[in-house]
């Protein structure tokens, strides 16, 4: 056992010492600082997502004691004395949105119950039915506004998006794509399962993977745009490649920019780029379902910036080999 020690101990330091995408950035910047011969750039402190906020709606119609006692024969009955009393109060976000759903969807069978023959009763039922319904999106925003697992997509995180299929990605995936689904039948609440909120929230809970890939796209962005910001000062022809003279720091600098923004930094961004798109997917639908207040598309926002900064920085080296004359490769 104690000769396979030196091997284990080789394999957790090599995972430890893995490089992060900022960690690249850096080294990038070093290396190109070095052979300019001026100070690297770097990038600002990242400041967090402003906050979604959205307020719960007030019920207008409201069953008395005895109007209830009367609904016994109702499966809505339940879930109306299981909400108004001291548990249902308390109520997390997520359960008072399903609430509303199985409340729209059972209202209507207790209207047409032959059991139930109160009229005012009747017209309550309907006129609270109709109410929900027209609500039921911003129940649904003060769900995602407040729901710990859905709050969460704001903040900063220390971890950097390394690597594609991990658990994590899988399982936010999933849990945002069930979310959009009931989305989409908001203004068809009969055509919602409740059942499924919790299970898909249960996929976001302790899983970092959306604010840790909105974080990272923003880390990228912004060394992008330090980096060609930094670059576009340099004067060429003064400084990297005078007429006449030889090319070889045009050359260091053409290594470098293979070695690290074609080689690794290229491949990252494209990763990352196809992993907004996907929570896009999720939350596009979501953003068109939950219009006041607009529910925002924080991948679709970064996926464009990310394409743009990236072209961006490679038009500077596409204007640094037509002036050196130094072949790309």
């Amino acid at each position: 056992m104690i000769r396979y020690a030196p091997i284990l101990f080789s394999l957790l330091l090599a995972v430890a010492c893995t490089p992060t995408a900022s960690d690249i950035n850096q080294e990038y910047a070093n290396r190109l600082a070095n052979v300019l011969d001026i100070p690297p750039p770097s990038i600002d402190k990242l400041s967090p997502i402003a906050e979604y906020t959205a307020t719960r709606p007030e019920a207008s119609f409201k069953l008395s004691v005895l109007q209830l006692a009367n609904l016994g024969h109702c499966a809505l009955a339940q879930d109306v004395a299981r909400h108004n009393n001291q548990l249902g109060k308390l109520a997390v976000p997520s359960e008072v949105f399903k609430y509303q759903v199985r409340f729209i969807q059972l209202a209507e069978r207790c209207i047409q119950d032959t059991k139930t023959q109160d009229p005012e009763v009747k017209n309550i039922l309907s006129q609270a039915g109709e109410e929900k319904r027209t609500a039921l999106p911003q129940y649904f925003a003060f769900m995602l506004s407040a729901e710990p697992e859905l709050n969460q997509f704001n903040r900063l995180t220390f971890e950097e998006t390394d690597k594609r299929g991990t658990d994590n990605e899988l399982k936010a995936n999933e849990g945002l794509a069930a979310l959009a689904s009931v989305a989409n039948s908001l203004l068809a609440p009969e055509n919602i399962d409740p059942q499924k909120i919790t299970p898909a929230l249960s996929k976001l809970n302790n899983n970092s993977y959306v604010q840790t890939l909105l974080t990272s796209a923003r880390r990228q962005i912004s060394w992008n745009h330090s980096l060609t910001a930094w670059l576009s000062q340099i004067d060429l022809q003064e400084t990297v490649c005078p007429e006449g003279k030889n090319k070889k720091k045009a050359q260091v600098l053409h290594n470098i920019f293979n070695k690290y923004a074609i080689s690794q930094l290229q491949p990252y961004q494209s990763q990352l780029s196809i992993q907004l798109q996907e929570l896009s997917n999720s939350f596009a639908q979501i953003s068109q379902a939950i219009p006041h207040p607009l529910y925002p598309d924080h991948a679709a926002a970064l996926l464009t910036e990310l394409k743009s900064s990236s072209r961006q920085h490679a038009q500077w080296w596409q204007g640094f080999y037509k002036v050196c004359k130094v072949a790309p490769v």
